[in-house]
C-alpha cells in the first residue's frame, strides 16, 4: 500500500511538473503572439497614416491634420519599438519633409497654373509619401537599420533645407541650447 501511494504521489509530481511547464510554454508564446500583434498595430497605424498622404493634395485642403496623425501614430512605434535607435530621428526628418513639400504645393498652386504644372508640383509630394510607405515596410519586414535610417534621414533633412531655401521659408527653429530632459521612470 505504501509502495502504491508513493509511486502515486511520485507520478502526481511529474504531471504537475509537466503540466507547470506546458502552461510556462503556452502563456509564453500567448505573450509573444500578444507582443507581435500590438507591434503590428502600430505599425498598421503608421501606414495607415502615410496612406493618407497617397493620392492628397495640399492646395485642396491643409495637411495639418494628417501631419499630426502622423506624429501621433510614429511617437507610438518608436515608443514601442526597443533597440531601433534613430528611428525616431528618420520618423522626425520625413514628417518634417512632408510638411515643407505640403506648403510647397500650397504655395506654388496660390500662383495658379495648368494642369500640368499643378501635376507637376504635387509630383514631389506623392513620390516622398510612396517612398515613405516602401521604407517603411522595408523596416517592418526586415528590420532595423541604423546605418539606413540615418542616410534617410539625412536625405530628407538634405531635402526639406533645399525646399526651404528655394522658397524662402522659415526654417523650423532649433531647441533651446539649455533644454534639459530628464529620464522618465
Amino acid at each position: 500500500m505504501e509502495i502504491t501511494a508513493i509511486f502515486l504521489s511520485g507520478l502526481s509530481l511529474v504531471v504537475a511538473i509537466a503540466g507547470t511547464a506546458l502552461a510556462n510554454k503556452r502563456s509564453s508564446e500567448a505573450l509573444n503572439e500578444s507582443r507581435k500583434a500590438a507591434a503590428s498595430a502600430l505599425w498598421s497605424g503608421v501606414q495607415s497614416a502615410v496612406q493618407r498622404f497617397v493620392g492628397f493634395d495640399p492646395s485642396a485642403e491643409p495637411p495639418g491634420e494628417r501631419l499630426s496623425d502622423f506624429r501621433i501614430a510614429t511617437i507610438a512605434l518608436v515608443d514601442e519599438m526597443e533597440g531601433w535607435a534613430g528611428l525616431d530621428t528618420w520618423l522626425e526628418a520625413e514628417r518634417a519633409l512632408g510638411a515643407v513639400q505640403a506648403l510647397q504645393v500650397m504655395k506654388v498652386m496660390e500662383q495658379g497654373g495648368t494642369i500640368d504644372q499643378r501635376l507637376a508640383t504635387l509630383e514631389p509630394f506623392q513620390l516622398w509619401a510612396q517612398a515613405l510607405s516602401s521604407n517603411l515596410r522595408r523596416f517592418r519586414t526586415t528590420g532595423f537599420d541604423a546605418a539606413v535610417a540615418a542616410k534617410l534621414s539625412k536625405i530628407a533633412q538634405d531635402q526639406a533645407r533645399s525646399i526651404n531655401e528655394k522658397h524662402g521659408f522659415d526654417q523650423q527653429p532649433s531647441p533651446p541650447s539649455g533644454l534639459k530632459l530628464e529620464p522618465l521612470d
